[in-house]
């Protein structure tokens, strides 16, 4: 019966780490002191970059730094979204939690952007590994 009860225990504990997919619309706007890329691009003829966090409590007490071509562009808690008016062409985006030894890596993935597109990704902390991607999604709304 201790068995049991401790199988039942690991699963309500690892469930109460689960992330799941932030809504678009319910995400909270990161605020501007968690802002480091300044670009400010017009609309027309540009590419448009939505990134939201994942809501949920795995890794919620630590920042996801998002990369853009290799520099920080902003930190998010779970549940945030950030957008990025972009120029087309090929662009580099990542994600990593905060680490104060530096033992995480950046997890990167490459995008070739077209002018006058939205494009939407998910900040995720996956399983047990603990690993942040960064995926490109469709959202329910479109």
């Amino acid at each position: 019966m201790k068995n049991v009860l401790f199988a039942f225990a690991m699963i309500v504990s690892a469930g109460g780490c689960a992330m799941s997919p932030a809504p678009i619309n319910n995400a909270r706007s990161v605020p501007m002191e968690r802002v480091f890329r300044a670009d400010a691009l017009p609309l027309a003829n540009n590419a448009r970059a939505i990134f939201v966090r994942d809501a949920g409590f795995s890794g919620a007490s630590a920042y996801q730094h998002l990369y853009i071509d290799g520099k920080k562009a902003a930190s998010l808690n779970p549940g945030e979204k950030i957008e990025f008016m972009l120029a087309p062409g090929e662009h580099v985006f990542g994600a990593t939690p905060t680490d104060g030894l530096n033992t995480r890596s950046l997890n990167a993935l490459n995008q070739d952007l077209k002018a006058d597109k939205t494009y939407f990704y998910r900040i995720q902390t996956e399983g047990s590994s603990f690993r942040t991607t960064v995926q490109r999604f469709v959202p329910d709304y479109q």
